[in-house]
């Protein structure tokens, strides 16, 4: 989550440096040319991919924190077993990374067009 929150904190620094190219035409058609480049479609894809992640688990973890998932407490003998990571959340973190990778193989066919 929290590398997804940094690329995604850094692409949009990037793309509001890139935004303000706009008054200088020959740096704006530099990031142009970077920007269709085969490795800025996979910058792209990969910042699809990401956001996506980065919204869904944020919203499983609205969830959580509201109580969905996280089972009944219980004492805590030992040996210790995490309750929050429980069969439903670790469903939905998997459900969370196959959207994500839904989502950056649906971004790679859009520009790569397969």
């Amino acid at each position: 989550m929290r590398i997804s929150g940094i690329y995604l904190l850094v692409f949009f620094v990037v793309h509001v440096i890139h935004a303000a190219t706009i008054l200088d035409r020959m740096s704006w058609g530099q990031m142009l040319f970077l920007t269709y480049s085969p490795a800025g479609f996979v910058v792209l894809s990969v910042m699809i991919a990401l956001g996506a992640f980065h919204a869904i688990n944020g919203i499983r973890l609205m969830f959580q924190q509201g109580g969905l998932g996280i089972g009944t407490p219980t004492r805590p003998d030992y040996p210790y077993q995490i309750q929050s990571m429980g069969k439903k959340n670790r469903l939905c973190i998997y459900v969370t990374m196959g959207v994500s990778a839904l989502a950056l193989y649906y971004a790679l066919d859009v520009f790569f067009e397969f």
